[in-house]
């Protein structure tokens, strides 16, 4: 496989290529390397390969006119080159875009530097792709390069002696690789886990499973979106942090006080929409409680006959609504929810207000997600509002304020459920991003 690196400092790029994997497949004739410098292309006696950006601003942008000269040089080898903009608005690479380059007989990784390139050296077809190795900035695109080139090649043939390494890695299967151990078999205490001594292989191959799942879902856990996941996987994911976090959330639906349209402090009637939807969405995201609060006897009563009614219906025991509703807990006010959670944990939860109205300042998802692994033994306590939304009192009460949910539109109307689902979803969902 042929590599060509456009680049205004290719001495960055020649040792450490001839050194470790990289060097023995050079040294075998599997993995060629060329460089290809744009000042080579230039025309004045400074060669000069950079100017300032048309509409000011600070620093330099590379020249279109060396850069597309030396882009299009290469381009006329055999194989001709797959052209590739190493690149901080490009894609993010992934194991299997990695593999997919390594399909490729010849690439071309183009190396920008200074703030950027002229953008016309892509308006006029000479990048096939734009890649990003990571959200940061690098001084140029020779670092990243480097990395490109050492992740795609371990998939060339004959580059590695093992192919079963390959297989096993991080990122192979979307999961991250398990913990590994070598002799001795204790070091200051530390011994390696027993499995490991066993020779059991199938025991060892569990094992090995079990961690790799649990370090994903605790470092990673995006990565599990990819993933096709058994019930015995679940099983072990409900042991991560994530998970366990989730277990100690409750999902609290106030009826009073909220507001009506005209701003008024009202109760509202419980649905039965509420208690299904809302039930549904607790059990799929793992969380541990749904209470649903009403200052209103006959309406408590109305939600303790409706759960009767299914956990004693005729209804095949294996019904999903009937194991989400079991979820269900009911109360009269806050106070009751929150000295509740606070006698079974042991300790106060953490109670986050939810609002759509723009007011006190309010917390990031993810910064609600440190706050909330800060404090590990603490109980999480999410309150949405029926009606028009949570009165201000409640808001002011809470320890935190959580962003609303928005789109890019003024329109900002949720229903509590969907609001309630989309909530859950960014704490507690799997994701690819």
């Amino acid at each position: 496989m042929r590599f060509t690196v456009i680049s205004l400092f290719p001495e960055m790029l020649g040792a450490a290529l001839a050194a470790s994997v990289t060097g023995r497949a050079q040294s075998a004739g599997i993995l060629t390397f060329n460089f290809v410098n744009p000042r080579d292309f230039t025309n004045d006696r400074h060669r000069t390969v950079d100017d300032t950006p048309y509409g000011g601003g600070p620093g330099m942008v590379m020249k279109v006119e060396p850069l597309a000269a030396a882009i299009e040089a290469v381009s006329t080898a055999d194989p001709p080159p797959h052209r590739v903009l190493l690149s901080p608005r490009g894609t993010p690479l992934t194991h299997s875009r990695v593999r997919a380059l390594a399909e490729f007989d010849h690439i071309a990784l183009v190396c920008g530097r200074y703030e950027g390139i002229d953008e016309r050296v892509c308006q006029l077809g000479l990048i096939d792709e734009e890649l990003s190795i990571g959200d940061y900035v690098l001084s140029g695109g020779e670092i990243a390069a480097l990395a490109v080139i050492d992740a795609v090649s371990r998939h060339v043939p004959g580059v590695l002696g093992e192919a079963a390494s390959i297989a096993e890695e991080s990122f192979a299967d979307a999961l991250l690789e398990y913990p590994q151990y070598t002799r001795p078999a204790v070091y200051r205490g530390l011994t390696v886990p027993e499995v490991l001594l066993s020779g059991h292989h199938g025991r060892i191959a569990e094992w090995r499973r079990a961690r790799s799942l649990a370090l994903t879902a605790e470092r990673r856990p995006d990565l599990l979106a990819r993933q096709r996941l058994s019930h015995g996987d679940r099983k072990l994911i409900n042991d991560s942090p994530a998970a366990r976090l989730a277990r100690r959330t409750s999902v609290i639906l106030l009826h009073y006080p909220v507001y009506d349209r005209a701003g008024q402090i009202i109760t509202t009637a419980i649905t039965n929409l509420d208690l299904h939807d809302i039930a549904r969405s607790v059990s799929t995201y793992g969380i541990g409680a749904y209470y649903v609060v009403t200052p209103v006897a006959a309406q408590r009563d109305k939600i303790e006959r409706i759960l009767d009614a299914w956990q004693n219906s005729e209804q095949d025991r294996a019904d999903n609504r009937i194991e989400a509703l079991g979820r269900i807990r009911v109360a009269a006010s806050l106070e009751d929810v929150t000295r509740d959670v606070a006698e079974a944990s042991g300790h106060r939860p953490i109670v986050v207000a939810t609002s759509a109205r723009p007011g006190r300042e309010a917390i990031e998802f993810n910064t609600l997600h440190r706050i909330a692994n800060d404090r590990a033994n603490h109980p999480m306590a999410l309150v949405f509002g029926t009606g028009w939304g949570l009165s201000q009192e409640v808001i002011d009460k809470s320890d935190q304020l959580l962003r609303a949910v928005c789109g890019p539109t003024d329109f900002n109307h949720l229903s509590v459920r969907s609001a309630v689902a989309v909530v859950l979803d960014r704490l507690f969902g799997l994701r690819e991003s």
